[in-house]
This record gives structure tokens, sequence and C-alpha cells, in this order.
């Protein structure tokens, strides 16, 4: 199976292939940018790379939050395109569960205005919520893309998880049926509704 995986969800941008099982490319970098044209251009540049041309591709995966809005926008935006020109199905993963834990562990990812997303693994199953910094009661292993004033808890200085680990979970969630869309079902998985939704609610 050939797959492309990629997640924009946070402050690192990952780009993965997977041709026949063997894991071809990973590229991660950090970025201001959250515009589906840089994605494309990284997946382009891979696939030449590689000598590898698009249509040979059979799954696309991606993350659909929680996270960055316009990050996850572009990405899904992507992968709904990818999808539909080559009639091809999508794994769309929460970002915690491209996250390789074999312990408990409670993941932090920056919502806005003090917020939080936290991710928290149970050993067996995952939980995802919100919570403000000053409400956070975090205890056993912890893990932040960014640091929280007044909590000291461990940064990771990179993706939090690895591209490798993204694809391994895209095949397993393919393999076991799950997680598994069309260019049309495929939406982000939001936690709050995006600013300009709130304010046109607001203001009917």
């Amino acid at each position: 199976m050939n797959i492309i995986a990629f997640d924009t969800s946070g402050r690192w941008m990952t780009v993965a292939i997977m041709i026949e099982n063997d894991i071809e490319s990973v590229q991660s970098f950090s970025s201001n940018k959250r515009g589906s044209d840089l994605l494309v251009k990284k997946i382009d540049m891979i696939l030449r790379f590689k000598n590898i041309d698009i249509s040979e591709i059979n799954l696309i995966g991606c993350v659909t939050g929680p996270g960055n809005f316009t990050g996850l926008r572009s990405g899904i935006a992507v992968a709904k395109s990818l999808a539909f020109s080559l009639s091809i199905p999508i794994v769309g993963l929460k970002y915690f569960e491209a996250f390789n834990a074999e312990r408990p562990v409670t993941l932090l990812r920056n919502a806005r205005k003090g917020w939080w997303y936290v991710s928290s693994f149970d050993g067996k199953t995952w939980s995802c919520y919100m919570q403000s910094s000053d409400s956070l009661n975090l205890k056993g292993e912890v893990i932040s893309e960014e640091e929280i004033p007044g909590v000291n808890v461990p940064v990771v200085k990179g993706p939090i998880f690895s591209g490798q680990d993204l694809l391994e979970s895209v095949v397993r969630s393919f393999q076991n049926n799950l997680n598994i869309y069309d260019h049309i079902s495929v939406k982000p998985y939001y936690l709050q509704k995006p600013v300009a939704q709130k304010t046109v609610e607001e203001n009917l």
C-alpha cells in the first residue's frame, strides 16, 4: 500500500510517505504559514525526489484535530482534494491517536487565550477536553508543545509524534477499519468553535 500522511494541526507540519510498506520519506518543519499551498508543495517535492507519481498513492492519512483552526482546515482541504481526484479513502486521526502511548500520559496543546487541549491516556483509552491554564491539575507524565506560564512541564522541541508513528497509526486504523472517511465525510475535530463562527452566531 502507498500512503501519504500529514499533520498540519500544530506548530510543526509533518509530511510522511510510505511505499509498499517501506517509509520512503518523513519531513517535519516549523512554519508560521498554515496554507494548503505549502503542504501541496512539500508533498510534490517529496514525490518528485522519490520519483513517485501521485496516481500511485492509494490512501491518505491526516490529523483532524484538535489544534490550529487554519492548519486543520488547510490539511483537511488537501486530503479532500487528493481523495476526490484519486478516488481513494482518507484515514482521519485525532492528533493523540498518532502518539505512541505505552503508559499513562497527558499531552497538552495550546488552544487560545489561556486555554489548553488536554489529551489523557489512562493506559487503555484516550480522553480529550479543554482546561484553562489556572485550572490545570496535572499528575504523572505530562508532555506539552509549549511552555505554560506558572506550570513546570516538559516541553517538546519538535513534533509531539514522529512521521513514522503517524504512518503506523494510519495503517493500523485502516487495517482495523477505523477512522476511514471519503472526501465528503472527513471533518475537523473541534473542541471549541472558531472565533469567526462564534462572532457570527453572537450577532445573529
